[in-house]
């Protein structure tokens, strides 16, 4: 394992720790990461993928599932909120789509 030494340093109301290019390509991480608080140290890794596993549980679903659409048949009853009914001047989900579009 390689470790340095270094200074924390303040960026605006903030901490900060400046990490050698060398030390993050070597760790693997990427620029998010998940920060967590132990007593006398703070642990930098990769976050979880919230998506992890979905693949597998898809396909248990559809084993006991004849229809997996049914694991939403209640959908209509959250969909009916009321919540159309409230003003709302952003985009639409369309047009908010074409300015984002790395995500269509």
């Amino acid at each position: 394992m390689n470790a340095i030494n270094t200074t924390l340093t303040t960026s605006g109301n903030s901490v900060a720790v400046r990490l050698p290019k060398e030390l993050l390509r070597m760790s693997g991480l990427s620029s998010r990461v998940k920060l967590e608080a132990k007593e006398g140290k703070i642990i930098i890794s990769k976050p979880a993928n919230p998506r992890e596993g979905w693949a597998t549980q898809i396909k248990e679903l559809m084993k006991t599932e004849r229809e997996p659409s049914q694991e939403f048949r209640d959908m209509d009853l959250v969909s009916n909120d009321g919540l159309s009914n409230l003003p709302w001047s952003g985009p639409s989900f369309e047009e908010w789509q074409k300015t984002h579009d790395r995500l269509s």
